[in-house]
Parts: structure tokens; C-alpha cells; sequence
């Protein structure tokens, strides 16, 4: 077994539990339970799925050339219809699997808990998928086999049952609260773009109604890159961190370090705590990545109160042991609220950072001088705020270089991510940009340059031919 987390470790380590719950260590896992027999499972899926919605020369496709590569051979648009599909055939596989994981290869001894949410990710090339038109993506059909269970479930728990009464009685309620406390805007954060052609955003689970102490389990299946995996950031453990109720994903004004990002091989398990900040690198690869995602919890789930929504509908690991698919526990997260298990640390700071702000706008045909190049040492980064431009600038080894702050993926500001004299990295998807050129590997996103030259020992900076 290979694993990787944020201190050194020996292959046939035993897995931490509490350093993951305490210090938010995670591991990168070779092995694990039931692996071989999922994987081919998975694989079956996807091509029944392929062919089913897409005809026998996707199938063909598919099983030729990978899964990451299933953006030349299935439509984008159809991408939800085929997530829904393997979920209907695999649930029962995947909660089994999560609990065997849980029990086998983390080594949880006590009964511990399943998360009733299991989510199919299949991220396309940027590029491509950002072709769909939001309105031609086709919806999957009402879930009708989940809420089924969820009934069967209730019925066969008293409990369970008069807490869906009362959620249904209060929902209403609930959302109009939700509105005024969360203004969570999709069209504002992400536009036009289509579902598939979205990628999270910085941010930790329990802003989200997940539970306190989770582990999450998060599975490659195929094409996993470091140009569109997940993204962790375990300097930030411990820190306490906001997040943009609009986006729902980290609030401007917080440093981040630099991402840590895993290439994964097919079947590779990560294990993490998302009470660590995390995120999803946006896919500027040419491969698609398909991964699965689910959660454990050790206990009892714990949730924090101010979170929109929650999710309280659980399996026990008893239940699943013998494949007792019609019993859930209910966890209402009004009885059941929790804290973070870490111990509060500072906050991460930006090293080798200057800033300064002018109370004058950048006009065209104008210069701002915004001061000295001897002040300007190779390596630092000059944050600069104008009136109307929020500007970087770095003396390289090329000559000073200044270019808009706002990342040309969705403007959030690069003055948060980590740089380090070579490249600027985007605190919310992680992609990073050349302090030279204002390149990314990607051709659809540079970032918008301005012009600075020195006169006289000053930088003056201004806008020019070189920002188109």
C-alpha cells in the first residue's frame, strides 16, 4: 500500500484515523477493499450506459480508447443522463464498497456511518465542454428508485419517519430562511457556462451541510491529471476560513498556499478529511476525469448549524454488513450539531509580498507611477490597487512584468493564491499562470497584461496594446 499525506510515510504504515480527524492527514491508496471487482464494475457501466444513450459506436469508443477518453465518443450533453444511469445500476455496490473500505482498509472498528449521497463525477476537457449550451443539457428522470428507498427506509423507522414529516411540514420555512442567510447565485458565479463545464471552487464540506469528522473517499476511475484533479490545501488545516455566500466556495481576502495536486491512476483511493480546504483543479487537460466520491463518518454525524441544508439520511455499517438496503438512520442536524475536531492555528500569510494603493484611476494614454524598481526585488510580488485596476507586478530575470489580478476563468482575484517567483496560482480552481508570458497550458486563459516600464528609476504603470 502507497500513501502520501502532508508528513512522510512508510509503504504498510497503518492508517491514522485521529491524525485524519486532528491534523488532516490523508493518504494515497494502491490498494483497497474490493478494488478489482468495483473497477470492473464501473467499467461495465459506463459502456451499457455509452451504448444505451449514445448507440453501439460509443461503446465501441469507449472500450477502445479509456474512459478519459469518452468526450470524443459521447455528447456532452448527455452527460447527466449517463451519471444517473451508473448510479442506479451501482448504488447498492458503491455503499457496500464504502463500507468495506471503511472497515478493511481503514480499520474502523467501532460501527460507524455511510453517507446516503454518492456522486459520479465526469469532468470533460474545459474546452470542450464549455461548448454546451446550459439549456441543451438533458436533466435525468425523477429519481424515482432513491425516493422509494428513502420511503421503505422510513417506514421501516419510526424515527426516521416522523422526521420526514416535520422536514416536509418546515421546508417551506426553511427555504426562505436559507434565501435571506445564503444568496447562493449560480447564473452569478458561474454565467453561461453549462454544468459540465464547471469545476468547484476552494472550499470545506461542512459549509455545505456535510457532518464534522468525515472522511472522504475519493476514487479515481480514469483520467486523472494534475491539469484537473482535486486540489488540497493542508497548510490551511486549522485555519478558519469564510466563504462568498453568492458562490458558496472561499471568500476573497484569504491567502492560500500552493495547491497540492495528485496525478491518480485508475483505482487509486484518496482519503481525506474535507474539513480541510480543497477544491477541483478546472480541467484544462485534454483528457476527461471521471472520479466517484462518498463519505464515512466514524461516528455519530455531527453537523454545523448555520449550513443551508444538511445531509442527515445515513446507512450503519451494521445494516450494511448484511446488506440491509431498507433500513437508514436520520440524524437531524437540530439534535445533532457538532464543532471541527482541529485546534485553532493563524492564518497563512503570503511570504515575499509588497502592496501599496493609489487614490488615482489607470486612464488610457496615462502613466501611474506606482514606485521605485529598487524596491521591487526578483521574487516579490507588488499588489497594487487603483481606482478602477487591481494590478501585480514582478521585477524577472525578462524585465518588470504587471498584469490584471482577476483570473481569466471566473475574475477571482490572484493577490490570494501562492506564487513563487516563477508562477501565480488561482485560489479557487488552482490553475497557474506564467510570470513571464501571463500563460497558462491552457490557450483559452491568459492573463490581461499591462504595461510598466521604468523611467528614471520609477515603474510607471499603464494600459496599452500589450493588455489586448
Amino acid at each position: 500500500m502507497n500513501m502520501h499525506s502532508t508528513e512522510k510515510s512508510q509503504a504498510g504504515q497503518k492508517i491514522d484515523l485521529n491524525a485524519i480527524m486532528t491534523e488532516a492527514r490523508h493518504y494515497l491508496l494502491d490498494d483497497h477493499a474490493l478494488k478489482t471487482e468495483l473497477m470492473a464494475k464501473i467499467d461495465a457501466a459506463f459502456f451499457e450506459g455509452a451504448e444505451k444513450f449514445a448507440g453501439p459506436a460509443a461503446r465501441k469508443g469507449l472500450e477502445r480508447d479509456g474512459l478519459r477518453n469518452i468526450h470524443k465518443h459521447f455528447p456532452v450533453e448527455k452527460i447527466r443522463l449517463l451519471e444517473h444511469y451508473i448510479m442506479e445500476r451501482l448504488r447498492d455496490d458503491l455503499y457496500y464498497w464504502s463500507f468495506r473500505v471503511g472497515r478493511d482498509t481503514l480499520g474502523i472498528k467501532n460501527e460507524f456511518y455511510v453517507d446516503h449521497l454518492i456522486v459520479i463525477r465526469i469532468h470533460y476537457p474545459h474546452l470542450v465542454a464549455r461548448k454546451a449550451r446550459a439549456d441543451a443539457i438533458e436533466a435525468p428522470p425523477y429519481p424515482l428508485t432513491e425516493r422509494m428507498r428513502l420511503g421503505l427506509a422510513a417506514l421501516r423507522n419510526p424515527k426516521m419517519l416522523a422526521y420526514a414529516g416535520g422536514r416536509a411540514i418546515a421546508k417551506k420555512i426553511e427555504a426562505r430562511r436559507a434565501t435571506k442567510a445564503h444568496a447562493y447565485d449560480a447564473k452569478k458565479t458561474h454565467g453561461n457556462l453549462a454544468t459540465p463545464a464547471r469545476a468547484h471552487g476552494a472550499h470545506v464540506d461542512t459549509w455545505y451541510g456535510h457532518s464534522y469528522d468525515g472522511i472522504n473517499l475519493w476514487l479515481s476511475i480514469d483520467g486523472v491529471n494534475e491539469g484537473n484533479t482535486v486540489i488540497l490545501y493542508p497548510e490551511m488545516w486549522g485555519q478558519e476560513v469564510h466563504f462568498n455566500p453568492v458562490s458558496m466556495y472561499l471568500a476573497e481576502g484569504q491567502a492560500t498556499p500552493k495547491p497540492l495536486k495528485y496525478r491518480m491512476d485508475p483505482g487509486q483511493l484518496l482519503v481525506l478529511n474535507p474539513e480541510m480546504l480543497h477544491g477541483t483543479q478546472v480541467n484544462i487537460s485534454d483528457e476527461t476525469r471521471v472520479a466517484l466520491t462518498t463519505r464515512l463518518n466514524p461516528h455519530e454525524p455531527r453537523f454545523a448549524p448555520e449550513a443551508p441544508f444538511h445531509f442527515e439520511y445515513w446507512y450503519s455499517s451494521v445494516d450494511l454488513e448484511k446488506k440491509r438496503w431498507g433500513k437508514m438512520s436520520a440524524f437531524p442536524h437540530k439534535e445533532y450539531l457538532g464543532k471541527p475536531s482541529w485546534v485553532a492555528h493563524a492564518p497563512y500569510q503570503h511570504p515575499n509580498e509588497k502592496r501599496a494603493t493609489f487614490d488615482v484611476a489607470l486612464e488610457r494614454g496615462a502613466a501611474v507611477d506606482v514606485g521605485a524598481v529598487t524596491d521591487l526585488a526578483q521574487g516579490i510580488r507588488y499588489i497594487v490597487d487603483l481606482q478602477n485596476v487591481s494590478a501585480m507586478i514582478w521585477n524577472t530575470p525578462e524585465g518588470l512584468r504587471a498584469y490584471s489580478r482577476k483570473c481569466p476563468h471566473m475574475a477571482i482575484d490572484l493577490a490570494d493564491g501562492y506564487h513563487d517567483g516563477k508562477d501565480v496560482y488561482c485560489p479557487g480552481h488552482g490553475m497557474s499562470f506564467d510570470i513571464a508570458s501571463g500563460d497558462s497550458s491552457c490557450v483559452a486563459f491568459k492573463l490581461r497584461q499591462f504595461v510598466v516600464t521604468e523611467e528614471n528609476g520609477r515603474m510607471m504603470l499603464s494600459r496599452g496594446a500589450a493588455e489586448a
